[in-house]
C-alpha cells in the first residue's frame, strides 16, 4: 500500500508537471502557423464514442496510434475519475510501440503503448484528433459497418497471452476437403488488397455484447479459418455475432442468452487488476436487468497460458456456473478466474439486494472432447451454438444427448457458416 501511493503521488505530479509544459508550450507556439500549430486546436467531439487519432508532442510531435475516444458524462477510467485535460481512449492501433503512455497506470504498471493495446488510457485531450477513415478502394461498395484501411496490426492480433503465427505465411491455395463457400471466401481474399497488409474494421450489433462493439480483421484471421489452427478473439467474437444475427435477433432468445466479450474477462486481465476485471462483470450483469428468470451468460475464457479456451456459462437466478472444458480437468486450473466470477456475482446480488439462498454451484460438464491442440476455440463455438439451437438454459452434466462426441464435420460446419456470414455481411 505504501509502495502504491508512492507511485501514485509520482505519477499526480508527472500530470501536474506535463499539464504546466503543454501549457507552456502551447503559448511560445501561439503565433506558429506551421502545421505544428496545431496543437494548440481543440477539436470538440460528439457525445459518445467516436473514432479519433492519438498523438503525442515530445519527443516530437507525431501521430502514435488510433482507438476511440469516450466522450460521455461522468466518464470512468478503471472506476477511477480521469484527471482534469484527460480524456478516455481505447488503444486499438499502436503505430510506435515504444511511445510512453502520458497516463500510465499504476495498477497494471502498463507504461507503454504496446503493453496497452486492448484496454483504455487515459489521453490529454488536446492531443486527440478525430478519424476520418478512407476507404483504400473508395469506389467499391461495401456493406454497413464496414470500413477498410491498410494499417499495421501485428501488435492487435494476438489472444492474451498467445501470440499467433506471422502473417507472413501465405494463405493456401489448394482445396482439400474445403468446401465451396470457403474456397469462395479464399479466393476473395486472395483478391483483395488484405494479402498486402490492409484491414477492415468491423460494427458489431449492440445487442451482441450489449454495448458498441467493433473488431479489426485481417489476414491471419482468415488463415486460422482457412487452414484450421488456433482461433483468436476477433474469430471467436465474429462468429458469436454470426450467432446473435442468424439465431437470437428479434427473439425470445435475446432475454435467455447473453455473451460477454473475451477481450474484457480473460486470465491475462485477471492476473494484472482482478478489482478491475470483477467491477466490470458486475457493471455487465447490472446492464442486462433484473437477472431474476433463468438465463446464461455465456464468457469464452482464454487461459493466457499457451491460449487454451473453456465456456464459462453463468446462470444468475439458480447461481449455477457451468464449466465446459474440451480437455480434461475442470476450473482448478484457472483459481482465479473461478474467484473472480464467484465474486462478481456475490457483489451483483448485494447490489441488487437479492437474497443469497446458498452457496454458487459449479458444475463440470462432461461435454465432447479435442484429440490435437488446436480445436479447442472451435469445440467452444460449437458449445454455444447448440446449447442456442437447442433453447436449452439447464446444460446437462453428461452434456446433450445429441452431441456427446464432436466430428471434424461438425466443427467444419462452424467454419462454413462463418465463411458465408462473412460473404454475405460484404466484409471483404
Amino acid at each position: 500500500m505504501e509502495t502504491l501511493a508512492e507511485l501514485r503521488a509520482q505519477v499526480l505530479q508527472l500530470q501536474i508537471e506535463n499539464a504546466r509544459y503543454r501549457e507552456e508550450r502551447c503559448a511560445s507556439e501561439a503565433k506558429d502557423t506551421s502545421d505544428r500549430a496545431s496543437i494548440n486546436y481543440q477539436p470538440k467531439f460528439p457525445e459518445g464514442i467516436s473514432p479519433c487519432q492519438r498523438y503525442l508532442s515530445s519527443p516530437t510531435y507525431r501521430m502514435v496510434g488510433k482507438g476511440k475516444v469516450h466522450n460521455t458524462s461522468g466518464e470512468l477510467l478503471h472506476h477511477n475519475p480521469l484527471p482534469v485535460g484527460f480524456m478516455k481512449v481505447s488503444v486499438d492501433l499502436v503505430l510506435d510501440t515504444d511511445a510512453r503512455l502520458p497516463l500510465p497506470d499504476v495498477v497494471s504498471e502498463t507504461t507503454l503503448m504496446r503493453d496497452a493495446v486492448g484496454s483504455f488510457v487515459g489521453w490529454p485531450s488536446d492531443l486527440i484528433f478525430p478519424d476520418a477513415e478512407t476507404p483504400t478502394r473508395p469506389t467499391h461498395k461495401v456493406g454497413k459497418g464496414i470500413s477498410r484501411r491498410i494499417e499495421s496490426v501485428a501488435s492487435q492480433k494476438e489472444v492474451p497471452g498467445r501470440e499467433l503465427k506471422s502473417a507472413a505465411k501465405d494463405i493456401p491455395t489448394t482445396s482439400g476437403t474445403k468446401s465451396q463457400i470457403m474456397m469462395r471466401l479464399e479466393k476473395m481474399v486472395e483478391e483483395s488488397d488484405i494479402m498486402h497488409g490492409a484491414i477492415r474494421t468491423i460494427n458489431f450489433d449492440e445487442g451482441v455484447f450489449g454495448a458498441a462493439h467493433f473488431e479489426i480483421i485481417g489476414k491471419e484471421d482468415f488463415q486460422q479459418l482457412f487452414e484450421h489452427t488456433e482461433l483468436g478473439i476477433t474469430v471467436i467474437h465474429t462468429y458469436i455475432w454470426y450467432m446473435y444475427v442468424t439465431l437470437m435477433r428479434g427473439t425470445e432468445l435475446c432475454n435467455r442468452f447473453n455473451f460477454i466479450a473475451a477481450s474484457r474477462i480473460n486470465a491475462t486481465l485477471i492476473t494484472n487488476n482482478p478489482t478491475s476485471v470483477k467491477n466490470d462483470l458486475v457493471d455487465i450483469f447490472m446492464a442486462a436487468g433484473d437477472n431474476t428468470t433463468p438465463s446464461l451468460y455465456f464468457l469464452p475464457f482464454n487461459s493466457g497460458n499457451g491460449g487454451h479456451w473453456v465456456l464459462v456459462a453463468m446462470d444468475l437466478s439458480r447461481l449455477i456456473v457451468y464449466y465446459l472444458d474440451s480437455l480434461s480437468g475442470d476450473w482448478s486450473k484457472y483459481p482465479n478466474m473461478k474467484k473472480t466470477i464467484d465474486a462478481a456475482i456475490i457483489k451483483f446480488r448485494l447490489k441488487k439486494k437479492y437474497r443469497n439462498r446458498k452457496d454458487i454451484t459449479w458444475i463440470r460438464v462432461q461435454c465432447p472432447q479435442q484429440n490435437n491442440s488446436v480445436d479447442c476455440g472451435f469445440f467452444v463455438l460449437r458449445f454455444m451454438r447448440d446449447i442456442i439451437a437447442l433453447n436449452r438454459i439447464d446444460i446437462p452434466k453428461m452434456y446433450f444427448e445429441e452431441y456427446k462426441t464432436y466430428s471434424r464435420a461438425n466443427l467444419d460446419e462452424i467454419k462454413d457458416e462463418l465463411c458465408q456470414f462473412i460473404v454475405d455481411q460484404r466484409i471483404i
